[in-house]
């Protein structure tokens, strides 16, 4: 049984899909600034209120914004993007229907590879921040938080689910992506009708 659309044609199950999925997505992408914030110190004491011309800029929407705060946030952006990108890619073009008629092209043989070199970094770079943020509570020195959490305590004493932890969210991450380009293609299909 169909779901009723809404005036304008739209119907419910589509737009609550697509809002469900981006709110899950705008979780994932605050999970990952405040990982990539926490683990990354570069630059850290240069403050981008500072900068010639544009400083105004980041001084209207905070005047403590580092340079490493607008790294983290691009490199959450981008991670959040690239599995988007790649799936909406994979669904507008339907090569999820027939995936060895479209590899056998050479041209997207370099399409694929690159995609997954780039996918490839994402992961590892969503694995590696998550992980150095699970493992610093067992290290002493500069990188030791005076805050200890039980659960990350437990993760980084036991190394190998600490990184399986790490993974999993990277794997959650471009889950959360294919459902999200998904519904915005169910939402466009229905009102493309």
């Amino acid at each position: 049984m169909q779901p009723p659309p809404m005036p304008g044609g739209a119907p419910i199950a589509e737009i609550a899909a697509l809002v469900g999925t981006g709110c899950l997505k705008g979780c994932m992408l605050v999970l990952l600034f405040g990982t990539y914030s926490e683990t990354m110190g570069m630059m850290s004491n240069v403050y981008l209120c500072d900068l010639p011309g544009a400083g105004g800029i980041f001084c209207g929407i905070d005047d403590e914004m580092t340079v490493s705060h607008l790294l983290a946030f691009l490199l959450a952006v981008f991670s959040i993007a690239v599995p988007m990108a790649i799936w909406s890619e994979v669904i507008s073009r339907g090569i999820y229907r027939d995936p060895k008629a479209w590899l056998s092209d050479p041209t997207n043989k370099i399409y694929a590879i690159l995609a997954l070199g780039v996918y490839g970094l994402v992961f590892a770079l969503e694995t590696v921040n998550l992980y150095t943020l699970i493992a610093r509570q067992s290290v002493g020195g500069p990188f030791q938080t005076t805050d200890t959490n039980p659960m990350m305590e437990f993760l980084a004493n036991n190394q190998g689910l600490g990184v399986f932890v790490a993974a999993l969210v990277a794997i959650v991450n471009t889950v959360l992506g294919l459902l999200a380009v998904r519904a915005a293609y169910s939402l466009k299909t229905k009102l493309a009708r």
